[in-house]
């Protein structure tokens, strides 16, 4: 996917998040729907910054960490221990929608940092 297509997608579906968050029990689907939006921005930022990126989320922490971006790789690993918790385990809802949302803010703003 073009990099444009990518900032399109994390738009859209921001979009249906701020639908969502208003709910306690839309959870998990807030929850994998920034997932997914976290995905689009660093593909998105990737391709801006290092003129490349990835599609999918295996190796991307990798990916982040090999080209010094320690605060975002670190970030998307809490967004997918997060998200393995809420799909796969019963954890409470508690903070997670706001935990969730702050991480996206953080990796949505990273994206015009240069």
């Amino acid at each position: 996917m073009k990099m444009e297509k990518h900032l399109k997608r994390a738009k859209e579906i921001k979009s249906s998040i701020n639908s969502l968050e208003k709910n306690d029990i839309n959870t998990s689907a807030i929850v994998e729907l920034v997932y997914g939006c976290t995905l689009h921005y660093i593909a998105y930022a990737s391709e801006k910054k290092f003129g490349t990126h990835q599609d999918i989320h295996t190796g991307l922490i990798r990916f982040l960490r090999e080209r010094d971006e320690d605060e975002i790789a670190d970030l998307f690993s809490k967004m997918e221990t997060i998200r393995h918790g809420r799909w796969y385990g019963g954890k409470g809802n508690g903070n997670t929608i706001k935990e969730v949302l702050k991480i996206l803010n953080r990796i949505e703003g990273w994206k015009d940092e240069y």
